[in-house]
């Protein structure tokens, strides 16, 4: 069939209420001309790993996508590409294989070279995962060395539900954009992520990587209900806290990570719904810089000494 009755065809099957044509991703030439304007360099990253855990798991492929983007959300040029293998050491088990298609095979003796990455991203100014507390803390954990940057989270950073879009998997949310591909393979993932970005949001019509930039680059404010009365864990559980380790002093308590124009209401509801008197809980404040990290712990709140002022005598009053 001709590409033109193909296209035909497609657009009279989706004009009906009964189908849907989805196309296969096929990466683009590039996504905008090259406007007069100042551009940044990203990196949209993947890793596969042994498993979910970076304490006890290894990373097995890396891939990055290195392209040009602007403040308004444009992407521009596809510049570069990375990925490689790493040998962990140990028997990739049968479901991980069966997940991403890397066998034990693939890896033997393979090692990624740390001054190599470090080469690739020098001239980056922000890192993109689509799920960057996954991604971040393998990245870290296998390249200590390596001059932290800002981090932005694909999953996170958009309001997917928001979009009508209820599902943050990848797989997903490129249906919901009428393509599709083969997943968890770090470069195919990559390109995937960023041709995601590039894409118009439904309800906010802002292009996702604008939401994303903007949304990145705001402080987030993590509360800790620490020895909050168990009797109120419906309440807070309701609230959309979760229970969970402090990173930096081992505590186990109900948190909520927030934006800044929700604290103050927050901090009331504490006081006046779970204590009922003044209070004195810990909270944390990342920026696109540590946030999700868990080697790079040392930025957090040095900066904010002001809005760590402001909270605690929200608390106290």
């Amino acid at each position: 069939m001709q590409n033109i009755d193909l296209a035909k065809a497609i657009e009279v099957i989706n004009q009906s209420n009964n189908h849907r044509v989805i196309t296969r991703y096929t990466k683009p030439e590039f996504y905008n001309l090259n406007a007069d304007i100042p551009k940044k360099i990203g990196v949209f990253l993947d890793i596969e790993a042994t498993g979910l855990s970076y304490t006890d798991d290894k990373l097995i492929e890396l891939g990055m996508v290195k392209f040009e983007y602007s403040d308004d959300g444009r992407i521009f040029r596809i510049l570069d590409e990375f990925n490689e293998y790493q040998d962990p050491g140990r028997d990739i088990s049968a479901f991980i294989t069966q997940l991403t298609g890397i066998t034990d095979k693939m890896v033997c003796g393979k090692h990624i070279d740390a001054t190599s990455v470090s080469g690739f991203i020098v001239d980056v100014d922000l890192i993109i995962a689509h799920n960057a507390q996954f991604d971040r803390a393998f990245f870290e954990t296998t390249f200590p060395n390596i001059e932290p940057r800002a981090w932005a989270c694909s999953m996170f950073d958009i309001n997917w539900n928001s979009e009508n879009i209820e599902s943050h998997k990848l797989e997903y949310i490129a249906y919901k954009y009428n393509f599709f591909y083969e997943g968890h393979r770090a470069i195919t993932d990559c390109l995937v992520g960023l041709h995601v970005l590039s894409q118009t949001l439904y309800n906010s019509k802002q292009l996702a990587l604008k939401q994303l930039l903007d949304n990145a680059m705001k402080p987030t404010y993590k509360l800790w209900a620490k020895n909050a009365p168990y009797e109120h864990k419906d309440l807070l559980r309701a609230r959309k806290y979760r229970w969970n380790v402090h990173p930096e002093y081992g505590f186990k308590a109900w948190c909520i990570e927030l934006p800044e124009h929700k604290v103050e209401d927050e901090v009331l509801y504490l006081k006046s719904n779970i204590y009922n008197q003044r209070i004195n809980i810990p909270v944390e404040i990342f920026d696109a810089y540590c946030r999700f990290s868990v080697v790079n712990s040392n930025r957090k709140n040095t900066s904010y000494a002001d809005k760590l002022e402001w909270i605690q005598k929200l608390q106290n009053t």
